[in-house]
């Protein structure tokens, strides 16, 4: 299996020494007190619905549910300036869930919404989860994560990928480390997790469906939204 398929673990030796050291990167970045906020999105409670379209390729939204979610809690109440969850319905393909989560002021607790950990804190079993590149147009790629979880009653396949600042961090403690960065120029990062499911027979045909809806998705995107999934990078401010 190559390096990019393979599996990966929010509680591995490696990150576990990462995490020592960045108590003392995230104590000198405290030092520093950062006052300078690093927003892709405006305002305190951004509205997410009108930078996503209703309507992707075949598929069209029907409903808000449908998604796991970690169970609500004052932690989580404290994690999120914005949630959006959408189910999209198709009438040749399967079903696609999506979930953008958004915090404008990011500490590094966004790994607590990150599916390795809330889909077994919601009974499910991760039977794979590997690194599966996207290409999101002008130059972006994305490391985004694949991801297969299996429950007493379901088996559900998703993609998705977590961005810090203009970081796309893949494990827990990078989350962190990503923050600390931004901490040491006296800046405090914005978040947001983006998150796409399906409940497929098998991960080819998962892979398929989640990347033959990403794929448009992508392509309708206004600078808002490209901004708020990929960073500057998504959406490069204009030349003057």
């Amino acid at each position: 299996m190559s390096d990019e398929s393979r599996r990966t673990s929010p509680l591995t030796r490696r990150s576990m020494i990462a995490g020592g050291l960045l108590l003392g990167a995230a104590g000198l970045a405290n030092s520093r007190r950062p006052d300078q906020p690093l927003k892709m999105l405006p305002g305190n409670r951004p509205q997410l619905n009108p930078l996503f379209p209703w309507k992707v390729g075949n598929w069209e939204y029907q409903t808000s549910s449908g998604l796991v979610l970690p169970p609500p809690d004052q932690l989580s109440d404290k994690l999120y300036n914005a949630i959006i969850t959408r189910y999209y319905a198709s009438p040749t393909d399967l079903p696609v869930m999506m979930l953008v989560a958004y915090n404008g002021t990011q500490d590094g607790m966004l790994q607590v919404h990150r599916p390795e950990v809330c889909y077994p804190a919601a009974g499910y079993v991760v039977e794979r989860d590997f690194f599966i590149p996207l290409d999101a147009g002008g130059g972006v790629e994305v490391p985004a994560h694949y991801l297969a979880a299996r429950s007493v009653s379901r088996h559900e396949q998703l993609i998705y990928w977590t961005r810090i600042g203009n970081d796309f961090p893949i494990q827990w403690w990078r989350q962190h480390w990503a923050v600390a960065k931004e901490n040491l120029k006296g800046r405090v990062p914005d978040g947001v997790l983006i998150h796409f499911s399906t409940a497929a027979p098998d991960d080819e045909t998962a892979i398929l469906t989640l990347k033959r809806f990403i794929t448009p998705l992508f392509r309708t995107l206004k600078p808002a939204a490209r901004r708020l999934l990929f960073g500057d990078a998504g959406a490069p401010p204009r030349k003057a």
